[in-house]
């Protein structure tokens, strides 16, 4: 799997896009979405997708019983505080527990990779 980083010692990318679905800027629907995104455009992908994808509801998604470890995207606390600003973005009724809507949004501003990662990431996602 060169294209990805998908497994337990090079996770970035399901990290990446599990930390979106935790921090409530994608819907478990899209996190699924993106999974078969993956699947168009890698080769081979870890067998712990379909176990994914069978999941009916969020809550269910167990990283560390279903993939075997707990995959993570490595940021600073100013990229956490960007991808807040992009649900802020998406939606009116988004909610931050550690931080405002104008200081989420100020450091999306600052940290713009963090847009350009998640477009990238989430092409099928209109911001």
């Amino acid at each position: 799997m060169a294209g990805f980083r998908l497994t337990k010692d090079n996770c970035d990318d399901i990290g990446f896009a599990k930390s979106c679905l935790l921090a409530g800027v994608v819907t478990f629907d899209e996190f699924k979405q993106w999974l078969f995104w993956v699947i168009e455009n890698e080769s081979e992908v870890p067998a712990y997708f379909w176990d994914i994808i069978d999941l009916q509801e969020s809550y269910e998604f167990k990283p560390l019983q279903l993939m075997g470890f707990n995959p993570y995207w490595l940021h600073k606390d100013d990229e956490n505080a960007a991808l807040d600003g992009i649900g802020f973005k998406r939606w009116s009724n988004f909610a931050s527990d550690s931080r405002s809507r104008t200081e989420a949004l100020q450091k999306l501003a600052e940290n713009p990779h963090v847009e350009k990662r998640f477009r990238a990431a989430f092409p099928f996602i209109e911001l």
